[in-house]
């Protein structure tokens, strides 16, 4: 397989779930792969298996969540192998408690791991891209931020990795860059197998017109998420008054 032969990637979050199936597809298709975690061993032991299958991978420990780490990460990829093309964020982390149990660093922590992790490398990777005028990103989250309970920090982290998702769509698209969200339902390893086929096929050539999409992803079945539109307004030249709100709001609820 030679998919992506002579391109390199950064895979992040490369110790279990999307991020490790991600690393290993692409190596098979011929990718120089730079695999990250925090956790130094952990990325070793995916980089020593890709390479004894033999692919192409180096190990690059280190917190993606901070500029430094996210830097790093890149200057690596580039000094290494002599560019960057493809970028798949999957730094996940959970602290799940009921809102009124659910401590400001629980909330912290997730937000700075997901929200963060996906920022930071996202930015360091788009000044590369954006020099080049080529690049893929692609970027793993949940569907938690349609609601679930106990999770209001996980929800506000993915919902952020979607939002974001459009945004840097919209910032990189004129510079050939994409970005793209896949929504993982669950962690187990028939969704984490097919979301990280999707995320390699997300990061070819001929997806290039795929920009700004959020997908979901739950065992076989993989689908699109429509983008948010504004179904009903009122309008007013200056500010509503309170008497005005009491009438004209409950129109945005009626029917027909």
């Amino acid at each position: 397989m030679d998919r992506f032969d002579g391109k390199v990637a950064i895979v992040t979050g490369t110790g279990r779930g999307v991020g490790r199936a991600a690393a290993r597809v692409l190596a098979n298709e011929g990718a120089s792969v730079v695999v990250n975690d925090i956790d130094s061993d952990v990325a070793d032991s995916v980089a020593r298996e890709i390479n004894a299958n033999g692919g192409t991978a180096i190990a690059v420990s280190g917190d993606v969540s901070t500029a430094q780490g996210a830097d790093d990460v890149v200057a690596r990829a580039v000094e290494t192998f002599g560019g960057l093309d493809v970028l798949i964020n999957n730094r996940l982390v959970s602290r799940d408690r009921p809102i009124a149990e659910m401590t400001p660093e629980d909330f912290d922590f997730v937000i700075s791991h997901n929200l963060k992790g996906t920022f930071m490398p996202t930015r360091s990777a788009s000044v590369q891209f954006r020099q080049q005028r080529s690049g893929r990103i692609v970027s793993i989250t949940s569907d938690a931020g349609l609601g679930q309970v106990g999770r209001s920090n996980y929800a506000a982290a993915s919902e952020g990795v979607v939002g974001m998702t459009r945004s840097v769509g919209r910032d990189l698209g004129k510079y050939g860059v994409t970005c793209n969200s896949i929504s993982v339902s669950a962690n187990r390893d028939h969704d984490c197998e097919s979301a990280a086929s999707l995320a390699v096929v997300l990061c070819l050539d001929v997806s290039s017109h795929v920009n700004g999409i959020v997908f979901g992803v739950r065992g076989s079945d993989v689908w699109t998420y429509s983008n948010p539109a504004i179904t009903r307004s009122v309008h007013k030249w200056d500010q509503f008054t309170m008497d005005e709100m009491d009438e004209l709001f409950p129109t945005l609820f009626e029917q027909g």
